[in-house]
């Protein structure tokens, strides 16, 4: 009697991986980072409040009819640029050597998205996401943020909240309160890892699709370039909604946990941590 050969679905604890996997791998591509004071500079070049803008952010300036005229710009150049790029070109080989046959593609396309979410919310009085030192990675905060981002965009439930919580400016109180803590100990970290899953079922998804676009070339090119114009619009667009949502007080009232709860959290060993995408157990 034959067997039938069964491959099991991976679990949230590998989607999560796959995620944080490839926001590590993209954040590495030489054009995904965005500098926050050159971008603004380029934007708001002719105004005469530049100075106040560069420092308090351009929220603190402009009215959101005018950050969103903005923020809709840059989500139009950046689904153009997108669907006229061909998928890995960006990708030193130093880079590429890293990622896994057939995955080039997803990491690019990762990295776009990241790269469109930096200069959106910079818009609305985020701070630099990079370390200024000139690394080429980014930090676990970062990534977090990064991860929030992400999730916004997808649609992801829970993810605005995610990101009024990881704000570094607009949401200075609670963002701070959130990076002075370990992560496992925040109301957010179940949210964090719902996000984090749903991204790496997403990476997984465009992993398949890029698999089959480019079984045929021509046509696979053609199909590649109409997701990602398909797709980047309303990613962008869901992301601008949820800064002006953040803007508009909708996530000022915060759940904590208790003390108590946190703790027990902490000292957890069921729940391992992920670092860069690797599982590590305590």
């Amino acid at each position: 009697m034959s067997k039938k050969l069964q491959i099991s679905a991976p679990d949230e604890q590998d989607l999560y991986a796959t995620a944080l996997n490839t926001i590590n791998l993209a954040s590495k591509i030489p054009f995904v980072r965005v500098d926050r004071n050159e971008f603004l500079k380029e934007q708001f070049q002719e105004s005469p409040y530049l100075e106040e803008i560069l420092k308090l952010g351009p929220q603190a300036v402009f009215s959101q009819a005018t950050l969103r005229k903005h923020a809709k710009k840059i989500v139009a150049s950046n689904t153009t640029k997108t669907a006229a790029v061909s998928f890995a070109s960006g990708i030193p080989s130093n880079i590429l050597m890293m990622i896994p046959a057939g995955a080039a593609d997803v990491v690019q396309y990762f990295g776009f998205a990241m790269r469109m979410a930096q200069q959106i919310s910079y818009l609305y009085g985020e701070d630099e996401l990079f370390e200024p030192n000139g690394a080429s990675g980014l930090s676990d905060e970062a990534k977090i943020r990064v991860m929030a981002y992400l999730g916004g965009m997808f649609g992801a439930a829970g993810a605005a909240a995610l990101i009024a919580n990881t704000s570094q400016k607009v949401g200075a109180k609670i963002g701070k309160k959130v990076a002075a803590k370990a992560l496992t100990k925040t109301f957010w970290y179940p949210v964090l890892k719902k996000t984090g899953t749903m991204l790496g079922a997403e990476v997984t998804k465009k992993t398949v699709e890029k698999t089959i676009t480019k079984a045929v070339p021509v046509l696979g090119g053609a199909v590649s370039g109409g997701i990602a114009w398909a797709s980047f619009r309303p990613m962008g667009t869901r992301l601008i909604n949820v800064f002006e949502r953040q803007l508009n007080g909708e996530f000022d009232d915060i759940d904590e946990l208790s003390p108590e709860f946190a703790d027990k959290l902490e000292d957890d060993p069921a729940e391992p941590s992920v670092i860069d995408g690797e599982v590590i157990d305590e």
